[in-house]
């Protein structure tokens, strides 16, 4: 074996080189490097529980690795581990590198029971789709994460976190229903969209076909919506409003697509900072008050920057990403003012 082990270890911790980074990165897309790789991931798993890890779960994971992720240029950073997670290896985790979704499989134990769960992540930046276990497909947008219970025969039940667009598998013996930290949506069998940041003020549902029950968190009734219509409830004032909408314009992100309709600066920077995973400064409070509505496909954001410039009085500077002192790199930073020379034409 001529790769070592220590230097994987460090890699999971998020403590290693910027050499030693590019060195694991290199090794872990090897193909010629398969024994070499396995033999790593049984010493790993061995460290933490002492037994060997099943030949199928080796396989799946090299799976992973091979065939499901992409590689940033980012160097490595920190990553915090589920504590219970390093049962399956923490080489799933492969912190940053990844682009797409990256399943976790954990315990999550009660008094009486112990439900397996996995939980997709979709880093920012990128968009994952994925397939339950009984059927369901769907896409997780920027910076998003969905819980479920591995047993869905018995519970389809799933938790969101951020973004996610449903194609559900009609099962008439048990509904699919979508936690999110404000309202509970269920369904049989429909296509439909759930926004759920946490670092807005509202969630919203958006049904493109079939019907669906909202209900609070608290288990009330709020709606049963048909298609073409949504629901936004105020997370703050847990005020809702249900409406008709055109779909299309709400589920455009699922093929590339950034869309914005008549949003509010804040919301837009949100969105541009998860899509494009970099950080936006407002200087002007001013510029709150404008609102943006544009369709963008697969552009660079210099075009999209230099597009919304056009359309509101706004100058911007992208800044260089700055180096910290343990060799890791900072967001890309916009900061975004008002262009005063051109305040009256709007």
């Amino acid at each position: 074996m001529d790769f070592d082990l220590n230097i994987l270890q460090r890699f999971f911790r998020g403590g290693c080189t910027r050499k030693e980074f590019l060195n694991v990165k290199s090794f872990l897309t090897d193909n010629t490097k398969r024994e070499e790789l396995m033999e790593l991931m049984q010493n790993h798993w061995f460290d933490y529980e002492n037994e060997s890890l099943p030949e199928e779960n080796v396989d799946y994971i090299l799976h992973k690795i091979y065939h499901q992720i992409r590689l940033e240029n980012n160097p490595v950073s920190k990553t915090r581990f589920l504590t219970v997670f390093q049962r399956i290896a923490a080489i799933l985790i492969i912190p940053v590198i990844l682009t797409f979704g990256t399943v976790f499989y954990f315990q999550s134990k009660t008094p009486n029971s112990e439900v397996a769960i996995a939980e997709i992540q979709c880093p920012l930046g990128v968009r994952t789709k994925f397939v339950l276990p009984d059927g369901t497909t769907g896409f997780l947008n920027n910076g998003s994460t969905l819980e479920y219970p591995l047993d869905f025969t018995k519970d389809r039940t799933v938790i969101l976190k951020g973004e996610a667009y449903f194609d559900v598998i009609k099962d008439k013996e048990s509904p699919f229903i979508v936690n999110t930290s404000n309202l509970s949506t269920k369904v049989l069998g429909t296509q439909f969209n759930v926004v759920a940041y946490g670092d807005e003020n509202t969630e919203e549902i958006i049904l493109k076909e079939g019907k669906v029950e909202v209900y609070s968190n608290q288990g009330d009734k709020l709606e049963t919506l048909q298609p073409n219509q949504n629901l936004i409830l105020n997370t703050q004032t847990k005020r809702y409003n249900k409406n008709r909408v055109e779909v299309s314009q709400y589920v455009s992100w699922i093929e590339g697509k950034l869309t914005f309709r008549n949003e509010e600066m804040q919301k837009a920077a949100n969105r541009l900072e998860r899509w494009y995973n970099i950080e936006i400064e407002i200087k002007d409070p001013e510029l709150l008050n404008y609102s943006f509505r544009a369709t963008f496909i697969d552009e660079p954001l210099e075009e999209v920057l230099k597009l919304l410039a056009i359309t509101t009085p706004i100058k911007y500077k992208v800044q260089d990403r700055e180096s910290t002192n343990n060799d890791t790199y900072k967001k890309k930073k916009v900061i975004v003012s008002i262009d005063r020379a051109r305040l009256d034409a709007f």
